[in-house]
This record gives C-alpha cells, structure tokens and sequence, in this order.
C-alpha cells in the first residue's frame, strides 16, 4: 500500500485582533457568536487560547480554528473510518487483541479498537455504504465484487475474512473497501472535546488539547496520547463548548416521506444527494443537514441549552423548488416559512428552548409538491446561552 505524502510545512496560529499576520500563520478563529477574525497564535492549554502580547480567549468564548488546506496531489491511501466519526489515514500493522494497530503520517502508530471500526476504505468522499446497517462484515473488491463473512486478521499485506465455505485473504491491491458489521452507537458525550484537523484529511477526536514549541499534543483518553507537528494541522473544532453542534447529536426520529418515487434520505454534513459535503457546498458554514421534502428530525432536550440556532436554504437553482420549513419544540411550531425558493440564505434564526424536551426540523411540501425540493440546515447547533438580541422568530399563517 502506498504511504501518503510527506507533510507540508506550514507554521499555525497568532496573536489576537492583529491587523495583519504574515500569509503562512494567518489562521481564523470564530467565536461563541459566530464571529470570525484573523488570529497569531503562541499557546493552547486547558484555559484556552493564548497570543502574542498577553492576550488570551478562554474556550468558553471559542468555535474553531482553521486555515486553508494546502493543494497536494492525488495520494493512493487509505482511510480508517470510526464510528464516531473520527477518519484517519494511514495503512494497516495487525490486528492482535481486537484492536488494528494503525500507521498514520501524521499522528504515529495508533490502536484502533475493532468495535470502534466503520470502515477502512482507499481515500475518497465517503466509501459507498458507509451509512447502512451491516450485521456482519463486507468488503468491496476494487472489480465490483462484494464479499460477506467475518474478518479475522488484518495486516499489511491484507485482509482475511471467514466465509460460508472459505478463509480466503485478500490483497489490499484488489480491495475498495472493508465495511465491518454495525458497531455499537457511540456514548453520547457532553464534556468538553476537539476535533483536530490534517491536511491530509485526517480528523481525530481528542479529550484535552495543549500546544508548545511548534508541537500540538492530542489526549485522546486518560491513557493515550500523541504528538504532531502543528504544521500539518488545518482545524481545530471545539465539541460541546458554548455550542453543540446538532450534527454531533442522534434523532430519536428521522422521517423521510416521498410524494412519488424519488430517494433523498437525510444526510449530516453532506447535501442531500450526497455529493458534497456541506463545507464543499457551502464554504463559509461548518456543518449542516442535507434533507428533502418531507421530512422530519426530533431530538431530544435535557436543558443544557438555552437556545437552538441555524441558517437554512433551499439547495436548489430551479425556480420550481419551492419548500416550508418549520422548527417545533414539543410538537408546537415556533418558527415557519412558507414558499421558500432556492438560492435565498435565510437566517440565522435563533429559538429559546425554554424548559422544551423536544425539538424538530421540518421540511414540507411547497406549492410544486416535492419538485426540487432538496434543502439545508447550515450550522445547526444548540447554544449554552441566549444570545442578548434574541427573539422568538414569529410564526407565518
């Protein structure tokens, strides 16, 4: 298997409300208001941001920080698909105790727990299937051919899978990509995390973050760590700080209701056609829900957060795309816009959450029934607290 390319050095962060930073440290930070300023960065520990000249923004005031990507070429690679969303690149050591020994360029040898596993796939958008519910494990051959069974042994060289009838080990040559069965949902988590990004593509999630001397150290538990060089990081997200975002968070209801015959199923951080994920479609957002008409997303509230706030548009450049969308909390409307056309960015609308137990997004049909009636909700996320300005939005008749 072929190693990914070496990383290309850039230096990170800088100091706060700078005028100007020099082009290779120029960073942006967004804050717990959805502001963004350039940012000259010196330190991070358990308090947040530290710059140049003294000046420091606590975690509680903090979204993300992030820079360009620099343009590499086309790398043969493979990637590690967590459940939990994490995706690491490298290429596989062994399997020994249930958990795959794993080789990434840019984070070291890692143990990757086989319960923790989604998939392992060459380098793409998404491997095809990642999304659906597997009671055992697949793997896609680069031929087209698909083969179901057991993995016993992952190695370098490649992977062994029990069959009905046959043990057969298959090169990493002639595989697309490995599926393994469903693994258990994720914990749901509410204390404070990061999600670090690479430039290779690589996105790992870390308990606790601190950086010194060129070097960002990633806890990823009580027990493990590693260093990488800060040159090859591209993002740093914060989880569950002053905001959740709703795409870190499972519906207890999902409802998706053709009126003919099309498929559009919901999809978190990607268009509803899968195409693209929503930072690709729409740059200056984080995350997002790709949906069609109709549907339906409820989930559930225990009072953490004082306020639900989103932008949201019609994905559609025909002018016979015409939607409604409402949000609810406990089943009553709070928010609802009628005839919506494609193009048009609507929002941010910010909801009081008051003491509701449940809030949901819905997409209806407009006037041209479900014609192009495709749609997103651009940063969706639940906010610790309530804005000053905020108001209720009003209802539409």
């Amino acid at each position: 298997m072929a190693k990914r390319a070496a990383a290309i050095a850039c230096l990170l962060l800088s100091g706060l409300l700078v005028p100007t930073a020099r082009g290779e440290d120029a960073w942006t930070v967004t804050d717990a208001q959805f502001h963004s300023r350039t940012i000259q960065l010196e330190s991070i520990d358990a308090t947040g941001l530290h710059a140049a000249g003294g000046a420091a923004l606590g975690w509680d005031d903090v979204l993300d920080l992030s820079r360009a990507s620099p343009a590499g070429g086309s790398v043969d690679r493979y990637d590690a698909y967590l459940s939990a969303g994490d995706r690491i690149g490298g290429e596989p050591i062994g399997l020994t105790d249930e958990k795959l020994r794993w080789k990434s360029p840019v984070l070291g040898e890692l143990e990757l727990p086989l319960d923790h596993l989604a998939a392992i796939a060459r380098a793409a958008p998404l491997p095809p299937g990642l999304a659906e519910a597997r009671s055992d494990d697949v793997v896609r051959l680069s031929n087209g051919d698909v083969t179901h069974g057991i993995i016993s042994q992952i190695t370098a060289a490649g992977v062994t899978l029990q069959t009905a009838d046959a043990t057969p080990t298959l090169p990493w040559d002639a595989i697309g990509a490995v599926l393994f069965s469903t693994p258990p949902t994720p914990k749901s988590e509410n204390r404070r995390a990061f999600r670090v990004g690479f430039f290779d593509g690589t996105s790992i999630t870390a308990a606790a973050l601190s950086l010194a001397d060129g070097k960002l150290t990633i806890g990823l538990d009580e027990k493990a760590s590693h260093q990488a060089a800060i040159s090859a990081v591209v993002s740093i997200e914060q989880l569950n700080g002053p905001i959740s975002w709703l795409t870190d968070h499972r519906p207890v209801q999902n409802i998706y209701r053709p009126f003919f015959a099309e498929s559009f199923p919901t999809r978190f951080d990607r268009t509803v056609d899968g195409s693209q994920s929503i930072q690709e479609r729409f740059g200056q957002f984080h995350h997002g829900i790709g949906c069609h008409s109709y549907s339906k997303l409820v989930y559930d509230l225990d009072g953490t957060y004082a306020a639900f706030r989103t932008q949201f548009v019609v994905d559609s450049d025909s002018p016979l795309a015409d939607v409604t969308a409402r949000i609810l909390l406990d089943d009553k409307p709070v928010m609802q816009r009628k005839n919506l056309k494609g193009g048009r960015m609507e929002g941010p609308v910010i909801i009081p959450l008051h003491d509701a137990k449940k809030l949901a997004l819905e997409v209806d049909y407009g006037d041209n029934y479900s014609t192009e009636g495709r749609f997103a909700w651009l940063d969706p996320a639940l906010v610790r607290t309530l804005p000053p300005a905020a108001t209720q939005p009003a209802t539409q008749p």
